[in-house]
């Protein structure tokens, strides 16, 4: 059995935090600035509850869940993807070929992607593509092999800081320090684009890494890279996926529209889909209950019997494992390196025994217990058991061990002080846990992480920051711990993540420095057949188990609702999203 995943590539790149979407719909409908919808408007109109706004309609430099979503409606992708559940690998499609590494009959190929066909090279140092010939931007303009070679110029660019450079770690030029985009990347005429790499590569992962989202060149080629992210294009992008911006109220809604001119594969069914921003989780599900939204993600399973009782519409449907919550602790003093550039440990999360026993200290079954019941599974360490082929089922969870957590704690020198918190060298073991609001999870984890923590003579206050707010201290490391959530991409290629080169990892929030991790992604990467790469990522796992650069909560079986009149939605592990431009909406009766 297989699952299919993004109609558009460019939406399998959740390299991006998790900042959640939300739920569903009814008669008293509203638009986009919270007025009320007319009949015919809502029979031709999606609202989707969300928990905080996107932060950029750029792929390049957007870094949210959210803006992953919004950017794979917008803008165009190379290839499209299917996902095998039986060995958690990706199947990759382009316009005339498939590539299926596992088995199976070949199907009819998709009509959405750019590429119609590609050519890895006997040597595995370069991939060709050719691209169809008849799609356009939104503005007409044609999709040329030029705007995929000026946007990975803008993905390279260290100025703009894109959150992806990580995935031009292999073409020329990059084992020297920068990519020789002139070498790296050909382009011969308007539908050839061959990547060049500096050393053999695996087909799936020159598939991956070369199948980034295009930029029109004709339009960002005279936007100097200091001004790249506060250029007023990013305001209205123009991309040539199913839909366009239509409207974007900053904090409040973002509203797209059906891109009439779209032929990859057509425009989207639905005439409007509005995003509305309701960050209190209690509003969000009355609007699912009243049917002013349709679509609302991460319902708690205790809410389903009241929400089906308030309003029989609604449909819960379930997802997963894709995402999972977790504690982070600054490994490094994150003031000194944002100061000085240089890296010491952080004064209380620097030793990984002490953060082993932050992980022994917290009941994380007990939250599960206690708010995700039978849809969480604890997590150790950041491969999904979703990806079979390389899932490690033979390393144990750490379970909860107060006694334990406290030995290591005293053994590490933080003894209870005169006040009950542990101290060393006179400094209290006391810390602020940061969060986004109106995220009713990971409020109630944080406040059992609180209590288990102060158990063991720990000091943990909690606050609660604004979503983008939030994202924005993560990524200038301003946050010593912080909860959070991570959705996985569907390939394994974690050094973005877990790199010991900072400045290139730039989802490394906790500064967790290991040579032997940047070792295995390498070691992995260079296999030419998938599983010969297993024995790194099992070794992998055990580093990551052992060093608890973060404390791994809980997998997620996303529970999501949705209004009834929605048909066509195909949930699955790449998202509640991936297939809304093939949704319809069932006509309303009239009142």
């Amino acid at each position: 059995m297989t699952m299919k995943t993004n109609k558009r590539f460019s939406r399998l790149f959740s390299i991006s935090l998790l900042a959640a979407l939300t739920l569903l719909t009814a008669c008293s409908k509203h638009d986009g600035k919270g007025g009320a919808l007319s009949g015919a408007a809502r029979d031709t109109t999606l609202v989707v509850g969300m928990l905080g706004d996107a932060d950029y309609l750029n792929p390049v430099i957007g870094a949210s869940l959210t803006s992953s979503e919004i950017t794979g409606l917008i803008y165009p992708g190379l290839l499209q993807g299917e996902f095998d559940t039986k060995t958690g690998l990706m199947n990759y499609l382009a316009l005339e070929k498939r590539f299926l590494p596992s088995s199976g009959p070949e199907e009819k190929s998709p009509k959405g992607a750019l590429a119609r066909t590609w050519t890895m090279s006997p040597d595995n140092r370069s991939i060709t593509y050719i691209l169809r010939s008849d799609a356009k931007w939104a503005d007409g303009q044609p999709i040329t092999s030029r705007d995929f070679k000026f946007a990975y110029k803008l993905y390279g660019n260290p100025v703009i800081a894109s959150p992806r450079q990580q995935s031009l770690a292999e073409l020329v030029g990059a084992d020297k320090g920068a990519v020789d985009f002139d070498k790296a990347i050909e382009t011969p005429n308007d539908t050839t684009l061959i990547f060049h790499f500096y050393k053999p590569v695996p087909e799936r992962l020159a598939l991956f890494h070369t199948s980034m989202t295009p930029m029109p060149e004709h339009l960002w080629k005279s936007v100097k890279p200091e001004e790249f992210r506060e250029s007023k294009l990013n305001q209205r992008p123009v991309g040539a996926g199913p839909y366009r911006l239509a409207e974007w109220n900053k904090q409040q809604s973002l509203t797209l529209s059906s891109s009439a001119s779209c032929n990859l594969p057509k425009p989207g069914n639905i005439k409007r889909i509005i995003y509305r921003v309701i960050p209190d989780y209690t509003v969000r599900l009355a609007q699912l209950q009243t049917g002013d939204v349709d679509v609302v993600e991460n319902v708690k399973p205790e809410d389903f019997a009241a929400l089906r009782k308030a309003n029989p519409n609604v449909d819960i449907q379930t997802i997963g494992l894709r995402v999972y919550d977790y504690v982070g602790w600054q490994n490094i003093d994150g003031e000194y390196y944002n100061k000085s550039g240089k890296v010491r440990p952080h004064p209380l999360f620097g030793d990984p025994a002490v953060r082993r026993a932050l992980t022994l200290a917290i009941d994380r079954q007990s939250i599960i217990d206690g708010y995700l019941g039978e849809y969480g599974v604890i997590a150790k360490t950041d491969i999904s058991p979703s990806l079979k082929w390389a899932y490690d089922d033979s390393i144990k969870p750490y379970g909860y061990d107060p006694a334990q957590a406290a030995k290591l704690l005293d053994e590490a020198g933080w003894t209870p002080g005169p006040d009950g918190i542990r101290q060393k060298q006179g400094k209290r073991f006391s810390f602020v846990l940061c969060t986004n609001a109106g995220n009713a999870r990971r409020n109630y984890a944080c406040t059992i992480i609180q209590q288990n923590l102060r158990e063991v003579g720990i000091e943990c206050k909690i606050e609660m920051q604004e979503t983008n707010v939030f994202f924005q201290n993560l990524q200038e490391r301003k946050l010593g711990a912080w909860m959070a959530g991570w959705a996985i991409g569907l390939e394994i290629d974690p050094l973005d993540v877990w790199g010991s080169d900072l400045k290139k990892s730039r989802f490394n929030f906790p500064g967790f420095i290991n040579p032997r991790i940047d070792q295995l992604c390498e070691l992995a990467k260079n296999k030419m057949k998938t599983e010969d790469a297993r024995p790194y990522w099992v070794e992998y796992q055990k580093i990551l188990h052992e060093q608890q650069p973060i404390t791994f909560l809980y997998w997620i079986r996303e529970t999501h609702g949705f209004n009834k009149r929605i048909q066509g939605a195909k949930l699955n592990i790449s998202g509640a999203f991936y297939n809304v431009d093939d949704w319809t909406l069932r006509p309303s009766v009239t009142h």
